[in-house]
């Protein structure tokens, strides 16, 4: 069976992590925390303790990512093709806003439901439509790559759409665990619509779990 196995990467973590803003496509670059992340996931692939033979290396187009991208995959000597379908959800009007206000507004009623899959975003993506695009992008790089393992390094949104998509859940059900940065996780497709799910959530070569997913 040509079954495409993925690795994928959250990126490192950047300032805009940490003070829990949303980024969305804000090309917001990694801060000192980050690029030390980074540093230290590349120490792991290249030990004998990472023993897989990644064919392909993949990147959302954003300096975030690709940066991560550079920092830890040097040693497999791969091209890093940069992909904008692995970018994070458009945010639009909302990008550099603060998580925490948007969801909880005066009386405790949230601003905006960004977890509403119909929900229009002035100048973004609805969660639909983003879930469509990521799920096309990762389909797009499987057909690319059949029977090969890749590593890709996305966001935290998108590793989400992978989630669901591997497990069956609708989008709207609660994630029950955060979605670290530099964390790996592993799925598999084996055709149109056919994913399935592998380990997930391994933060082992990181000394400090970073912070949790704010996209």
């Amino acid at each position: 069976m040509n079954t495409t196995h993925f690795w994928l990467v959250r990126h490192g973590e950047t300032l805009w992590n940490a003070e829990r803003r949303l980024q969305g496509w804000l090309d917001i670059p990694l801060n000192e925390t980050g690029r030390k992340q980074a540093a230290q996931l590349a120490r792991f692939l290249a030990s004998d303790a990472f023993t897989a033979d990644i064919h392909a290396v993949y990147s959302s187009d954003l300096s975030r990512a690709y940066d991560t991208a550079q920092i830890a995959a040097r040693s497999l000597g791969l091209p890093i093709f940069r992909e904008p379908g692995l970018r994070e959800r458009s945010y639009g009007i909302y990008q550099g806003e603060d998580w925490s206000s948007l969801s909880m507004a005066s009386g405790g009623k949230a601003l905006v439901d960004f977890r509403d899959p119909e929900q229009p975003i002035e100048g973004g993506e609805s969660y639909l439509a983003f879930s469509q695009r990521a799920g096309r992008a990762f389909e797009e790089i499987a057909g690319r790559h059949p029977g090969q393992n890749v590593l890709v390094f996305t966001h935290g949104g998108v590793i989400d759409i992978a989630w669901r998509r591997s497990i069956g859940a609708a989008l709207d059900v609660q994630r029950p665990f955060p979605i670290l940065n530099v964390s790996i996780n592993r799925c598999g497709i084996r055709g149109p619509g056919d994913w399935f799910i592998q380990d997930w959530g391994y933060t082992g070569h990181l000394e400090n779990e970073a912070l949790d997913d704010v996209w």
